[in-house]
């Protein structure tokens, strides 16, 4: 279904499972869509109300047309939440997705129970903010294809690029459906991200996870997100690169799911 947002046009969303349990939103990274939250609609749709949206210039929603900002992003997301779930849903947010998710549980914190915080930042180094910006120089100077061959070298491990091709072959299909300056904006919103300080104000139970294999997101941006906001735990997978849910569905899949649990979806909706 698509639901229009105002200055932002149509957003792509995708729902399944039972409706009337706190929801589960999931929030995907740059230059993908929603469809790459299969392997989690497949393991929570039985008991779990779950909502997936393109972003704005993603999958199959609109291209603004212009430079993509956070404001954007987090105000399609809140838009979403609202016109299908309209109350506090847990939120899980991967790699810019989690970025976007923080900034909503900051300005929405009656939106959000609960936090998952996947392969994501809260801030940057001068010098990463700089190669971030080159990302994006070389989206508009190289184009998507060559964004796309750089992706897959640092999204993905050598053993999991070695074993699963397909994977590398449906994030080239996706890259290279998006606009190389929109792509390009998309870097420089992102080297823009500072979150640190702000963080600490947030109340809902967290859950952070990375992979020890991240070389984007690094378990030491993760150990600072878990540190900022009191409400967190943090997971650590072993031999993992930057797509946990995607690089290990079941392992992460059992993770999120007792996390949920224990953020008394179950007991509270039972309960009124």
């Amino acid at each position: 279904m698509f639901i229009d947002v105002e200055n932002v046009g149509h957003v792509s969303v995708a729902r399944a499972g039972p409706v009337g349990d706190t929801p589960l939103v999931l929030l995907h990274p740059v230059g993908l869509d929603l469809t790459w939250w299969g392997a989690q609609f497949a393991a929570f749709a039985g008991e779990h109300d779950v909502i997936a949206f393109d972003m704005p210039g993603h999958g199959l929603s609109t291209d603004p047309g212009r430079a993509p900002s956070f404001e954007v992003m987090v105000h399609a997301a809140e838009c979403v939440i609202e016109r299908t779930a309209g109350r506090e849903v847990h939120l899980v947010g991967l790699s810019v997705g989690g970025m976007i998710a923080q900034m909503l549980a900051l300005r929405r914190p009656d939106l959000v129970r609960s936090l998952c915080l996947v392969a994501t930042l809260c801030t940057f180094s001068d010098d990463v903010r700089v190669a971030l910006r080159e990302r994006a120089a070389v989206a508009r100077r190289e184009g998507m294809a060559r964004i796309a061959e750089l992706s897959n070298q640092r999204w993905f491990t050598d053993e999991f690029r070695a074993r699963r091709p397909d994977m590398l072959e449906r994030a080239t299909r996706s890259l290279l459906q998006q606009r190389g300056d929109f792509h390009a904006g998309m870097w420089d919103m992102i080297a823009d991200l500072e979150l640190e300080a702000e963080l600490s104000v947030l109340s809902c139970a967290t859950l952070v996870v990375t992979g020890d294999a991240d070389i984007n997101a690094p378990p030491a941006a993760a150990v600072k997100i878990a540190k900022a906001i009191r409400s967190s735990s943090l997971q650590v997978l072993s031999g993992i690169g930057h797509f946990p849910p995607f690089e290990a569905p079941d392992v992460f899949n059992d993770i999120l799911r007792e996390f949920v649990a224990s953020s008394g979806t179950l007991v509270a909706d039972a309960t009124g």
